[in-house]
């Protein structure tokens, strides 16, 4: 390097960067500043601000039962095994559980700003609900799992409420020797209508939880054996044994649960020939002469209980209830008119669904739908006026109505409206024709009311403690047949569901059976 290229000192001194003066502050005390600023809003924003956007505290909730739901000025806004978030303020929170008596409890949030988001501001609610009973908790789980059992096989989006479950921990303050009573009767009756994996392992997770050893035989094992053995008996038997034992789908399985379908049945019809068609008004009705409808029950310990109904002479309508039908009955008899919905529910007999999605001033031929089983039957008793002497016109009975259905149920998948066809609701009747019996959409297109309050535990004997009970648990009438919000595969002759006799909806309708007097 040349000496004429070398940096001096003099050249390093020219080019230091000097910072000016700021409005004559000079940079040893404006620096100092900027920092202190700097560091002020960054604490600001990691002690004060999360506090100042979102105030207020996390409420928890510790105490029995574990989870129930939070109101407050009777809105609801949470439950207890979630917590909620208040605002800063006083509150009056009211927690309810079925079965339980209500509770209201004063919350103070504290409004607590500083350091919200490392120490976040947490409130801690101590409760005890004092349970009315035991049936006041047991009997409504029982019928809700009645319902979600019979409305079809769950999806792998769409899993049913382990309902009984949660029913058997709200259990847990009573005494075991109190508990069994109830519980064994009404979990037994449950597998005579469970009809998925999700519904069996509701009940045996309900029932390993109150059948206590040494208290009740109602245990895990029996129950086991039952599932194992209402499995079997199954249409969809192999799927659904995979669900439970996924590792054991060999052919030795397969092949040893095959043969014990074919020893056993869980429900047996023959197929019954009609006998003529008798006409009343606009309906056409199918007779069938009487018959044994025979019927294999399913108890704890795995061993079905036969049993046998008799069934009358009978006629049941071609098709269901149209609202072309629906509406003479109305012109006839005003009183039951939409524009009476409020005297209605007034009386306990519909509710507030009642005939509210039909333009019943334009009918249709599809099927009437909203009609509460008080409405059908105040029909059934209006066509009585159009029926010949000796003979009256009711809502079939279970019975009648599983005869009846024993043709079609082998063309089910043809001669039914569901989901799988597209449908975005009811069609019109007889859209997919007629079984050989010439009835149609006695499966799908709409469920029906029948005659019969929901009994799921016909094998109960009457000196059962809880018959009684069970017989009156609920104004629920039997449904029968499925709906088009259903598929083709969940949907049999034995499916059924409990529904309230004031229950309306897009999914309900019936059709009239003819009977001797």
């Amino acid at each position: 390097m040349k000496e004429s290229e070398k940096i001096t000192d003099q050249d390093i001194e020219k080019a230091k960067v000097t910072l000016k003066p700021i409005f004559g502050i000079r940079p040893r005390i404006y620096i100092p500043i900027l920092f202190a600023v700097l560091i002020f809003i960054i604490l600001f924003f990691l002690l004060v601000n999360p506090g100042l956007v979102n105030p207020g505290a996390k409420i928890s909730f510790k105490g029995n039962p574990d989870i129930a739901a939070l109101y407050a000025e009777n809105t609801y806004i949470g439950n207890t095994s979630d917590g909620i978030r208040l605002r800063p303020g006083s509150y009056q929170i009211e927690i309810r559980k079925r079965g339980f008596e209500p509770k209201t409890i004063a919350v103070k949030v504290p409004n607590r700003i500083f350091a919200t988001l490392i120490l976040p501001p947490r409130v801690t609610i101590q409760y005890e609900l004092k349970s009315e009973s035991l049936e006041s908790i047991l009997i409504p789980s029982f019928k809700e799992f009645a319902s979600w059992s019979l409305s079809g096989r769950p999806s792998a989006i769409y899993q049913l409420p382990m309902v009984l479950s949660e029913a058997s921990k709200d259990l847990a303050a009573f005494p075991v020797a109190d508990t069994v009573p109830i519980a064994e009767p009404l979990l037994a009756a449950g597998l005579s209508i469970a009809q998925n994996t999700s519904s069996i392992r509701d009940l045996i997770y309900a029932s390993f939880s109150l059948g206590a050893p040494g208290a009740s035989p109602l245990g895990f094992i029996s129950m086991a054996r039952s599932a194992i053995a209402l499995l079997a008996n199954s249409k969809s038997y192999v799927g659904a044994f995979s669900e439970i034992a996924p590792e054991r789908t060999d052919d030795a399985i397969r092949n040893a649960l095959s043969a014990l379908e074919k020893e056993t049945s869980l429900f047996e019809t023959s197929l019954y020939n009609p006998v003529g068609v008798q006409i009343i008004g606009s309906h056409s009705f199918i007779i069938f002469n009487e018959g044994y409808l025979k019927g294999l029950t399913s108890t704890p310990g795995g061993t079905g209980i036969p049993y046998i109904a008799l069934v009358p002479k009978f006629g049941l309508a071609s098709t269901e209830v149209t609202q072309r039908q629906y509406a003479k009955f109305l012109k006839e008899n005003p009183e039951w008119a939409p524009e009476n919905r409020a005297t209605l529910i007034e009386k306990g007999l519909v509710d507030n669904y009642y005939l509210a999605d039909i333009d019943i001033s334009s009918p249709s031929d599809k099927p009437i739908t909203g009609v509460s089983w008080y409405a059908a039957n105040a029909y059934c008793e209006w066509l009585c006026g159009y029926a010949p002497g000796g003979y009256e016109v009711r809502l079939p009975t279970e019975a009648m109505w599983e005869m009846a259905a024993s043709q079609a149920y082998r063309n089910i998948k043809n001669l039914g409206v569901f989901n799988n066809r597209s449908s975005n609701g009811p069609l019109s009747v007889a859209s997919y024709g007629r079984d050989a019996s010439g009835f149609s959409d006695l499966f799908g297109n709409v469920w029906e009311w029948t005659s019969d309050s929901f009994r799921p535990y016909v094998w109960i004997t009457e000196d059962s403690p809880a018959f009684k009970m069970l017989a009156n648990a609920g104004n629920s009438k039997t449904v029968k047949g499925g709906s088009w919000a259903n598929s083709a595969d969940q949907i049999s002759i034995e499916s059924r569901g409990p529904m309230p006799a004031d229950h309306s909806s897009e999914f309900l309708g019936f059709r009239p059976a003819l009977i001797r007097k």
